[in-house]
């Protein structure tokens, strides 16, 4: 997932759950209130968590790039290999 799907995705549901989104902001409103010193902890641990699960996904994405690349490396490897020594698959003869 990218960040521009989770986007779209938090905003719709915002959308159409109006009254479910106004009472969460209430209730959050209400606990920094009454507990700044602990709100401001769960912030920092929101955002903390928040950049860890980005962090994550560009990994899975780098990852992903490195290993289809090193399939087709190996792919062109073998044929230059096999183009060498003139042995060729079977099924490619046919």
């Amino acid at each position: 997932m990218d960040v521009a799907r989770i986007t779209a995705d938090l905003t719709h549901l915002i959308q159409t759950h109006q009254l479910i989104s106004i009472a969460a902001l209430v209730l959050v409103i209400f606990y920094c209130y009454r507990n700044p010193k602990n709100a401001f902890k769960l912030l920092v641990l929101t955002v903390m968590l928040v950049i860890a699960g980005y962090l994550l996904v560009q990994l899975g994405t780098s990852a992903d790039t490195g290993l289809k690349g090193g399939k087709e490396l190996t792919t062109k490897t073998q044929k230059a290999i096999d183009e060498q020594t003139g042995t060729g698959r079977p099924e490619a003869d046919r």
